[in-house]
This record gives structure tokens, sequence and C-alpha cells, in this order.
């Protein structure tokens, strides 16, 4: 998403954009076309798709393996490639984008390191304490090349200032004017009349009818990040409906575990338009991140979203989140260590309709004054403008 909007908002502005990304569909878990692939999207874009084995869990060996060998390829890819005038490296891939610094470092081409995870921080998370030194040492070529490509930065862009803060810690440096906080926004989308139809229809044939009911939607990957366990309380003590769009290694888990709920519907991976029209129906939008140290650092591009739409967010995450939702009165936090916290917060905003309108309109206000896709976009752009020349 990051890439392809700042591709976008690159060839707008007049300039050349080279892309490079990986064959593999991180979210959909499959490949592309299967091998190299280049693609003249427009006159001013060109892909370059990237050949691997692919994965099947997020956090996984062959997740690891899969990383390893897009480095391994697109080292022998650059092999010839016209040097830059500036790049912008997402991070992670670990091995990439150390990859691709070291191309550039010795092409002497200035780059941003676009940091949106922990990495390899984050594979420590589910590892025994007792096994947690041992594990880091295992770690250490993963650390090195953080290492390398954050301190060969020219410039940093974090999600938010406390991401930015641990980035800058890591590079051992201080902020200086190439580094940037730069939100995963999305821009607006538009469809017309017939798809929004359509999309509707398609919605009421699932039970998700605009009859103005009570409605708290997820809509995301089923992953080991998320802890639906307070939604499924939730359901079973209120008749709230609840919906989960979306797909991934927890969904058979979650469906078992909620089965007799009528309350609770899976719509699987939808469409952006019918996401669209999904939200329009929806009265608060649920975040159920685990509450763990790399999350309480960033807002993720799910914040962003239901600012977009005019929703309130309901999350579990304390830190930079925590602190937005409460500053900006844009939704309610509850404790993901008490299962009935997030049944209470929705009580407490069931009986209260006026407040759910309160918060709707604090966090459109707050998206267009602050994370409006075009100023976020377009601020990056002026960094990359100013770095290369």
């Amino acid at each position: 998403m990051r890439a392809i909007n700042l591709s976008q908002s690159l060839v707008e502005k007049g300039h050349m954009v080279t892309l490079w990304s990986s064959d593999f569909d991180h979210f959909a878990k499959k490949h592309r076309y299967g091998g190299v692939r280049t693609i003249q999207h427009s006159d001013n874009l060109i892909i370059k798709l990237i050949p691997s084995r692919g994965y099947k869990n997020h956090i996984s060996l062959s997740r690891l393996l899969d990383h390893a060998q897009l480095g391994f390829n697109i080292k022998k890819m650059l092999k010839g490639e016209p040097k830059p005038d500036v790049a912008f490296l997402g991070y992670p891939p670990i091995e990439t984008a150390w990859m691709m610094s070291k191309w550039l470092k010795n092409k002497k081409v200035p780059y941003i390191l676009d940091v949106k995870d922990a990495w390899p921080e984050i594979l420590l998370r589910g590892v025994n304490k007792k096994l947690r030194l041992l594990a880091r040492l295992a770690l250490v070529p993963y650390f090195y090349m953080m290492n390398h490509t954050f301190k060969n930065a020219a410039g940093i862009s974090a999600p938010t200032n406390e991401f930015l803060t641990w980035c800058l810690k890591k590079a051992g440096r201080i902020k200086n004017s190439n580094d940037c906080v730069s939100p995963l926004t999305a821009p607006e989308m538009y469809y017309d009349e017939t798809e929004t139809n359509e999309a509707a229809k398609w919605l009421d044939s699932h039970g998700v009818t605009d009859s103005g009911i009570m409605r708290a939607t997820f809509v995301g990957t089923l992953n080991s990040a998320f802890d639906f366990q307070p939604i499924i309380y939730a359901a079973k003590n209120n008749s709230i409906q609840f919906i989960i769009a979306g797909d991934g290694p927890n969904a058979e888990w979650l469906k078992e575990n909620s089965k007799n709920l009528s309350n609770l519907i899976f719509l699987g991976w939808i469409s952006s338009v019918q996401i669209k029209v999904l939200l329009e129906r929806t009265s608060v939008m649920i975040a159920p991140f685990k509450d763990l140290s790399d999350f309480k650092m960033s807002t993720t591009n799910k914040f962003y979203d239901a600012m977009r739409s005019g929703l309130p967010i309901v999350s579990s995450i304390s830190g930079a989140t925590g602190d937005l939702i409460s500053k900006y009165n844009i939704g309610r936090e509850y404790s993901s260590a008490k299962v009935d916290s997030l049944l209470n917060v929705l009580i407490e905003l069931q009986s209260n309709e006026d407040k759910i309108k309160l918060m709707a309109q604090n966090s459109r206000n707050l998206y267009e004054n602050q994370f409006e896709f075009s100023y976020i976009y377009n601020s990056i752009v002026k960094k990359l403008e100013t770095l290369s020349s």
C-alpha cells in the first residue's frame, strides 16, 4: 500500500519511478506471476517483481527462508541497473532493505528508510524468557543487517513520533531534516452507483443490512497479532452485531469458537467497494490488537481507515494509539487483559448514540486536519525531492 501510493504520488509530480516488490503477495499468500516480471504500469512507472518461494504463516521459518531468497534474488537483479537519484526503502523485509542499502551506498545514492515494524525484535516476542538470550544470538545476522540499513539511511520515515524515536535510537543518531513521521493513510475511494448498489445487495444477502442497528466491524487479516476472544465474549453477552471481514491463519479457530453466535458474521475477504459500503453501515470499528510493545509505538492503517470513514475506534492498544484516542475523543480503549472490558465499552456506547456521533465527527475531523492522504504523501515527495538535489 505504501509503495504504490507513494509511487503514484511521485508520478503525479512528474517523476519517473521504478518500484521493486515481491512477486509473492503477503496478504493473499499467493504468487502474483510466479517469477521475475517487469511491468510497464505507465509511462513514468515501472514495477519489477522479485521471485521467492512464498510462505503460509506471518511468523514462520518459511517466511524467513522466503525473505532470504528475496534478498539473494534482488542482489542478482540489481546488477546492471542504472542508479536512481534517490530511493525510498520499505523495512521489513530486512534482507531486501539491506541488499538495496548496500547497493545504494556503493552507488552513492541517498535513501529514506520507511520502517513499519520492529523487526527483528518482534521475532523474540513469543520466545520464553529463559531462551531469549539464545534466540537473540541466533538472530545476530538480522540485527547486523538492521544496524547497517538504519545507520546508512539519510533519513528515516516512521508511522508515529514514538516509532521514529525508537528508529533513531537504533540508528545511533539524533533527528535530522530528512527524518519524518509518515502515517499509513490511504486515499479516498470513489465508486459509481452500479458498483455500490451491487456491494449493498451482496451485504444484504449476508445479513449486513442498512437497518441502523448497532454494528461493530473488524476488517483485516485474522492472524496472531489480534486477540478475538473479547469479541466472542461480547457477542455471547450482547445483541450488538459483529462483522469480521478478512481471512488468515486464525480463521478456522475463530469460526469454531463462535459457530453458534448468530450476531457474529464472517464475510471473508471482501472488495474495496464492499468495505466502503460496510463501513457506511458500521457504528464502530474494532481494533483487537494484542497490547505488545511494538504495537504501542505505532498506529496502523486500520485507525486511519476508521478516521477517514468517520467512525469511532474501539481499541485494545495503549501507547501512541491510546493517547490519540483519548486526546481527540475519537473512540474508546479497552483492556485486552480483561475479557469483559470490550463488552462494557460497547454497552456504554450502545446506550448513548450522541456520544457515538460526537466521536465519529471528531474522528473525521482529525483525519482531515492531520492525516489526509495528499498532505502526508506530498510531504514524503518533498523530502525525496530535497534529498535528491
